[in-house]
């Protein structure tokens, strides 16, 4: 009987210790979403002001990233995520003009826009261009299309809906819901 409580008592503790993994991946994965998203629309409104600041950000949270602690059906589909986000990371912080950070920003949305169709973080949604081709992340329903900006703003279509946000969501002074 001793032995079976110490036995269910450890797989308490290594559940535990998954499931916290899982939400800290999840809150740092949020966490660079906000500076991804400020860089989002500052390439859909034709502007480049912070986008390298930006992209640095991504680069120091990015470090807190493990995905080596995953449990779970997705575990193998985010294991590779922090170093395709650092490369793109990497390369944003280097653009010099704003087609190489568009390029660059192409590159970060597709580990971003993976995360996101499979996590659907409140108030975050998926859309995805056909003439780009590529895909971001964006709050709202409104295409605000950061490959091509002015000259084809609304080009795009949602493709992935975030969960709703909830009374528990807290709103801080990037959210747009």
């Amino acid at each position: 009987m001793k032995r079976r409580i110490i036995v269910l008592t450890i797989a308490m503790i290594v559940l535990s210790i998954s499931l916290f993994a899982e939400n800290s991946f999840d809150e740092t994965m949020s966490k660079i979403t906000l500076e991804y998203l400020k860089i989002k629309d500052t390439l859909a409104s034709d502007k480049t002001d912070n986008v390298i600041k930006n992209a640095k950000a991504i680069l120091v949270l990015v470090k807190e990233l493990d995905a080596g602690n995953l449990t779970g059906e997705h575990k193998d589909h985010f294991q590779k995520i922090p170093e395709k986000i650092a490369v793109s990371a990497n390369e944003l912080s280097e653009a010099k003009k704003i087609k190489g950070m568009r390029k660059a920003f192409n590159d970060l949305s597709k580990p971003m826009a993976m995360w996101a169709t499979i996590v659907k973080p409140a108030g975050i949604n998926v859309a995805y261009c056909s003439m780009n081709p590529g895909s971001w992340l964006q709050t709202g329903k409104e295409i605000r299309n950061p490959y091509y900006g002015a000259s084809m703003l609304k080009c795009g279509e949602i493709v992935s809906v975030g969960a709703k946000a909830t009374e528990e969501h807290v709103c801080d002074e990037n959210c747009k819901h």
